[in-house]
């Protein structure tokens, strides 16, 4: 996962009769935090050809070594996550960098975007904001989701390039529609708040749920706020809990305090049906998607 990159562009604080309020809701990546981003694989699957005396990782690798060292972009990318990962080879950014950058230079969308990644955290080169807008942009030209996601935050912090919150929101809806967890809840956010798009909170929830679907811990605490309060959907106290419960579990922090004041006015019985909701549901699964 990368780690938290958060921009703000205004916060809308609703009063409700619960108590519970829908604020403040802001434009933002909102991320788990690590030291350092998760690259993206390319799907490369080694033929194994090594000694027997060697592991099954250790027989990976030198697989993915020989394509990479003959010019395979996809094996050059796969090398560069076995570098950044440290599996069967000693960790080394640096030398990850160094893969991912000869699969981009071939115009491979992923490893573009790894080196967009790479510059935008400083992960094995010196952090510059304008060479990961640069690999961002090429690959999210060619349609990859993760570099529109990166690329619509680039937009929407306006620190390299002037702030412009409607081009952002149009680079979070293609990587939205490609089913990006983070875009789609930023896209909520947008239409929660009129950013860049006519206000409409019907639509902003749709997106909630589908982020929230995913296990986004945003969406499913800002799903958690709309059927609290009736916000572009009927008001649900039990749907409410289960969303807030699913979120604070996830990390979601406000979550945790809107369940308290809902428990307040909910049945013993709605509560326990909330509950159940909780422990049964279960994430859906969207290769596209990434954090």
């Amino acid at each position: 996962m990368t780690r938290i990159m958060e921009f703000r562009d205004r916060t809308t604080v609703r009063e409700t009769r619960t108590g519970v309020r829908l604020g403040p809701v802001i434009l933002c990546v909102a991320l788990a935090f690590v030291s350092r981003p998760a690259f993206l694989g390319g799907n490369q699957n080694p033929p194994e050809e090594a000694g027997d005396s060697q592991t099954t990782q250790e027989q990976d690798v030198a697989a993915l070594r020989v394509a990479a060292e003959k010019g395979d972009a996809m094996a050059q990318n796969s090398l560069g996550n076995v570098y950044a990962d440290g599996t069967g080879v000693p960790e080394d950014v640096s030398e990850a960098v160094r893969w991912f950058r000869l699969a981009a230079d071939q115009n491979f969308a992923i490893a573009q975007t790894n080196l967009g990644l790479a510059y935008k955290h400083g992960v094995g080169v010196a952090p510059d904001a304008e060479q990961a807008l640069r690999w961002f942009r090429l690959a999210a030209d060619q349609a990859e989701a993760t570099a529109q996601y990166h690329l619509a935050t680039v937009y929407a912090e306006g620190l390299v390039v002037p702030r412009d919150v409607t081009e952002a929101v149009e680079w979070f809806r293609l990587a939205a529609d490609q089913g990006h967890a983070g875009a789609q809840y930023n896209l909520g956010i947008a239409y929660a708040n009129g950013l860049g798009v006519p206000e409409d909170v019907s639509t902003g929830v749709e997106w909630f749920r589908l982020a929230a679907d995913q296990g986004h811990a945003g969406a499913q605490g800002h799903l958690g706020i709309a059927y609290s309060n009736g916000l572009g959907v009927p008001r649900d106290a039990t749907a409410a809990a289960q969303w807030y419960l699913l979120a604070g579990e996830r990390g979601y922090v406000p979550a945790r305090d809107y369940l308290m004041e809902l428990e307040a006015i909910m049945s013993r019985d709605d509560l326990s049906d909330a509950m159940r909701r909780a422990e049964e549901w279960t994430p859906t699964e969207n290769p596209e998607s990434r954090p």
